[in-house]
């Protein structure tokens, strides 16, 4: 009698590819795969794509990590950001404050993630019409900050960055300039001129300017943000169609 080659795997070489699949299946790693898939889509504009592997992602790390892994919290994070950005707030602030709550549980309340999640739900809060709210987790993301990174880091110039819009917002101008001013400084020394956090915090102090009747100040800024975020990002990413925006309405005056 013949045998077929899938026959001929002995009983316990069968039992050591079983152990490696389950270990392979219970690492950290899971769902990393669709997560880094998501997360490129998202780059290029493909927002649905982006949202279905996102999705997919975080039923998996759940299933195979537990609901209250690390990996779980983040992954819940970038779903909650994809529909922030898709004017899909009610289910994004649900998981932004559900993976808030799941950090401060695990990582503990000062933790650098927790940081993180608040800055999230405030800038939710902010494009919602909750400013007060939203200023009060700013400042408590500051501080967690400063106190995780240091007072020169990138991640507390860029919250210092998003508190400076709400200050524009509630007409607070003189305020609002002197933290978009501090955070550009900090993160030229910290990331160069031509990083692309940098190039979009310069973005948003020249559309600040130009609202404030700088043009001349303002336009120069708007051009190098916008060259430097295309040399950065495809055409289709979030920051690149904001500073072209930007950059776009200075035509108008």
């Amino acid at each position: 009698m013949t045998s077929s080659d899938s026959s001929m795997t002995p009983k316990n070489n069968r039992k050591t590819l079983v152990r490696r699949h389950r270990t392979e299946i219970a690492s950290p790693t899971a769902g990393q795969r669709m997560f880094d898939r998501a997360n490129r889509a998202r780059d290029h504009g493909r927002l649905a794509d982006a949202e279905l592997l996102y999705r997919r992602s975080l039923a998996r790390r759940k299933k195979v990590l537990g609901p209250e892994h690390p990996e779980v919290s983040r992954t819940m994070n970038h779903l909650a950001n994809l529909l922030f950005e898709r004017g899909c707030y009610a289910e994004a602030e649900r998981l932004y404050r559900e993976s808030l709550k799941l950090r401060e549980k695990t990582l503990g309340p000062e933790h650098r993630d927790v940081a993180s999640s608040l800055s999230n739900i405030a800038n939710l809060l902010q494009d919602t019409g909750r400013p007060a709210e939203a200023e009060r987790l700013y400042r408590r993301s500051l501080k967690l900050r400063k106190m995780n990174y240091g007072p020169r880091h990138e991640h507390v110039a860029m919250c210092m960055s998003n508190l400076a819009i709400l200050m524009q917002n509630t007409g607070r101008d003189a305020q609002a300039e002197a933290h978009f001013r501090k955070a550009l400084t900090i993160l030229e020394r910290a990331l160069g001129p031509a990083h692309p956090l940098t190039a979009f915090t310069k973005a948003n102090l020249a559309d600040f300017l130009r609202l404030a009747g700088r043009v001349a100040e303002a336009h120069p800024l708007a051009r190098e943000a916008a060259a430097d975020l295309r040399k950065a990002f495809p055409n289709e990413h979030r920051y690149v169609q904001w500073a072209r925006r930007v950059l776009k309405s200075f035509r108008k005056i």
